[in-house]
């Protein structure tokens, strides 16, 4: 029996576009949303395709950090202050629905599950966000 589950979390973070010519260019942050549809097989004993909580834990490394492409010079400057989380990129909401995507796909292995995620959406405010989904899944 395939199930498939979803849960929406938050989390507050800055970030800036290093590549991006306007104000997003300057650090500055949000009140993310993200919405995750997960698709797999749940555990025959308890009946749980996924923990609700594994999805928030991983969210959840995002909550108050500063997110910044790996090559912005500001990462390693605020790196000697704090902890600093770097992106391949800049942290866009489509970079950060597939890094989110992965993790918990990653999670759910280390959990022993097949669940994947099949479709996310990172709101990066309440008008906007960015979706991947996966087809074939």
């Amino acid at each position: 029996m395939v199930t498939c589950i979803y849960k929406v979390a938050h989390f507050d973070a800055s970030h800036r576009l290093l590549h991006y010519q306007g104000k997003c260019n300057r650090l500055h942050g949000h009140r993310w949303r993200v919405e995750v549809w997960v698709k797999g097989t749940p555990d025959p004993r308890t009946g749980i395709l996924v923990d609700f909580n594994t999805i928030k834990d991983v969210v959840d490394r995002f909550d108050h950090q500063v997110i910044l492409n790996e090559e912005d010079p500001m990462a390693e400057c605020l790196g000697h202050f704090q902890e600093v989380v770097t992106t391949t990129g800049d942290p866009t909401s489509e970079v950060l629905a597939a890094v989110i995507a992965d993790l918990i796909n990653r999670a759910c292995a280390e959990e022993g599950s097949d669940a994947t995620v099949t479709k996310i959406r990172v709101w990066e405010a309440e008008t906007c966000y960015a979706e991947i989904e996966y087809a074939g899944l």
